[in-house]
């Protein structure tokens, strides 16, 4: 399991986001992924196994694509 925490410039709302998580066409349906929108701070849980962890750089590229996707200038601080 892994654990990523942003913290967004400008609150996003989860069923956006979570639409253009999964319009990705690269995502396959693992690793299940659950995101917890708490205002502008965004909590993620993988469910992902000690042997195919998501590696972090990734993880954030693809985030970041989503956050972009609606909302261009919308700034993402990694906590």
């Amino acid at each position: 399991m892994q654990r990523f925490v942003a913290e967004l410039s400008t609150p996003i709302d989860k069923t956006d986001f979570e639409r253009s998580w999964y319009s990705n066409p690269t995502l396959g349906v693992e690793p299940k992924v659950d995101f917890l929108f708490l205002g502008q701070r965004v909590s993620v849980l993988v469910h992902s196994d000690t042997v195919a962890q998501w590696p972090s750089a990734n993880f954030y590229r693809t985030f970041s694509a989503a956050v972009r996707r609606l909302n261009p200038v919308c700034n993402i601080r990694w906590l």
